[in-house]
């Protein structure tokens, strides 16, 4: 049975880019850093503990805690577990260990060596890089997570107050991690060297399209329905930067119009919400009732996609359906139509036109 730990790691090599690259570059050292990474991440999946990867705390507690919770009232509330979250930041982190160490090694880079194609660092530099990685969760296997990548064909000679980082199966893979750590900074940088997305490594955005590949046909299909809509209309597009892409990482885009957000939708492989933004709680309560006078049916599934919130945050507010009285997060002030089928689609695309009607 797949462990929380594999499903990240599975995740991870859903959400890397196609191998593509600009026009007129050509692949060499990019397509070995692309598979290097790709064959780490499936090796990873198959064998976690040989890359210090320890699946058993978080299974041990999530079955545990499932025990403690089996017959008692679920509460709709927040809540926050903290035991919970430090055991899934420890995998998850363990995960992307590799891909942090050779990006910040790439950051810190004064180039390629000519003959040998290793990474040239000072030595100074380098050492600051191996105290950063100490920051993480158990770092106490750091040591062994370098001889990890030794045993990939990492590595990393000195010379003086120099330090040289080469493979000896891909010669000109560390080209590829030059590419997209020289790239010009932006709020994207980390997530497209997470990613290996060389074809928008220099861009200023990716593009929704770009997210669609890593969607299943079904959910790129929705994406597809809602851009078709809003074709035509003076709508911005915003795409929120993925900070990692292990399992609880979902892409985030926001369409605005008119300085406020309209609609958006949360995804990844394997999950799909779609979001209408009402943007204040009294515009909810408002919608509500006029959808109560023109068609009940459509009110009924409406009502439905508000979660109800009993957190006791100062943000928590009171909304009305008919005479019914809901409490939802008062930050988001939004419908979330979750894993939506065709129907589901079409009637949030009525709502939304209505939203949108009311808003000019």
């Amino acid at each position: 049975m797949e462990t929380h730990a594999q499903r990240s790691i599975r995740h991870c090599i859903e959400m890397i880019a196609p191998f593509e690259l600009p026009k007129r570059q050509g692949e060499g050292g990019q397509l070995q850093f692309y598979e290097f990474m790709l064959s780490l991440y499936r090796e990873m999946y198959r064998r976690p503990k040989e890359y210090m990867v320890f699946p058993q705390p978080y299974e041990e507690y999530m079955k545990k805690l499932k025990e403690q919770e089996a017959g008692k009232k679920k509460e709709k509330e927040h809540v926050t577990n903290s035991r919970e979250s430090t055991l899934r930041n420890t995998f998850q982190q363990a995960i992307q260990f590799y891909a942090l160490y050779l990006y910040r090694v790439g950051l810190k880079s004064k180039g390629i060596d000519g003959q040998t194609g290793a990474l040239i660092l000072h030595k100074e530099d380098y050492a600051d890089v191996i105290g950063q990685m100490e920051r993480i969760h158990e770092s106490q296997y750091n040591d062994a997570r370098y001889e990890v990548l030794a045993k990939r064909g990492i590595g990393v000679g000195e010379d003086g107050d120099t330090v040289f980082i080469v493979h000896r199966d891909y010669p000109q893979m560390m080209e590829g991690i030059e590419y997209l750590c020289k790239a010009p900074d932006s709020k994207y940088k980390w997530m497209n060297f997470l990613r290996l997305d060389f074809k928008n490594a220099y861009s200023p955005i990716p593009t929704v399209n770009d997210i669609c590949k890593t969607l299943s046909a079904e959910n790129a299909g929705i994406v597809g329905k809602l851009e078709d809509y809003l074709a035509g209309r003076k709508v911005k597009t915003k795409i929120k930067p993925l900070r990692g892409i292990v399992s609880d990482f979902k892409w985030k885009v926001e369409y605005v119009c008119k300085g406020k957000n309209i609609c958006g939708f949360y995804a990844d492989n394997e999950y799909f919400m779609l979001c209408i933004y009402f943007n204040h709680f009294a515009n909810i309560t408002a919608f509500s009732e006029t959808l109560y006078e023109e068609n009940r049916e459509l009110f009924q599934w409406f009502k439905e996609q508000f979660p109800e919130r009993l957190c006791k945050c100062p943000n928590n507010r009171r909304v009305y359906f008919g005479g019914e009285k809901r409490r939802i997060c008062g930050l988001s002030n939004r419908a979330e139509i979750v894993n939506p089928d065709g129907e589901d689609v079409d009637r949030a695309l009525y709502l939304l036109k209505k939203r949108l009607e009311e808003m000019n």
